[in-house]
C-alpha cells in the first residue's frame, strides 16, 4: 500500500484526527472558440476552467496536471498560457499538445484533462463540455448563460 508514518499511507492525510484518504481523479472538458484569436480563446479557457473549477470544488493547491489539447486551427495562443495567469495555477504542470486531425470532427476545439487530488470517489466527479462542445458528450451537457450556470440531474456523472 506504499510507505507508511505512524500507521498512516502516504496516500492519507491525519488532520485533528481524522484521516481522509485521497485519490488521484481525472476531471475531462471541453470547449469550442468563435475564432482563432487569443481573446477568443482567453475568453473560452477561462470560462471552462471557471465551471470545472466551481462544479468540483477544485483547489489549485490539489492539482496534479493539466493536459490542453486544440485542434490544428487553433493556434494564436497556448491554452496553457491562459490558464498560468489563473490565481494559484503559477505552479500547476501544464502541457498544450495537438488534438490528432480525424476527418469531419469537431473545429476549433479545446479539450482539457485535469488530474487532481481528492477524497471523492470517480463517479462524483462532474465533467464539463462547452458550447460546441456540448455535442460531443450530450449525456454531460451543460446549460450555461451569462448569469447561471444549470445542470441536469444525469450530467456531469461518470
Amino acid at each position: 500500500m506504499g510507505e507508511t508514518m505512524g500507521g498512516i499511507s502516504n496516500s492519507q492525510y491525519c488532520w485533528r484526527y481524522a484521516i481522509v484518504e485521497l485519490k488521484v481523479r481525472g476531471v475531462r472538458g471541453a470547449t469550442t472558440v468563435t475564432e482563432n484569436s487569443p481573446e477568443a480563446i482567453g475568453e473560452a479557457v477561462s470560462e471552462l476552467l471557471n465551471v470545472i473549477e466551481t462544479q468540483n470544488q477544485l483547489n489549485p493547491e490539489d492539482i496534479v496536471s493539466v493536459t490542453f489539447t486544440a485542434t490544428q486551427d487553433i493556434d494564436a495562443i497556448f491554452p496553457a498560457a491562459i490558464a498560468r495567469q489563473r490565481p494559484h495555477w503559477e505552479d500547476v504542470p501544464l502541457l498544450d499538445v495537438q488534438q490528432m486531425s480525424v476527418h469531419n470532427s469537431l473545429e476549433r476545439c479545446i479539450r482539457v484533462l485535469i488530474h487532481f487530488n481528492t477524497p471523492k470517489p470517480q463517479k462524483e466527479v462532474s465533467h464539463v463540455y462547452l458550447r460546441g462542445a456540448s455535442n460531443l458528450r450530450p449525456d454531460w451537457r451543460l446549460t450555461h448563460t451569462s448569469s447561471s450556470v444549470s445542470t441536469h440531474s444525469s450530467i456531469f456523472k461518470d
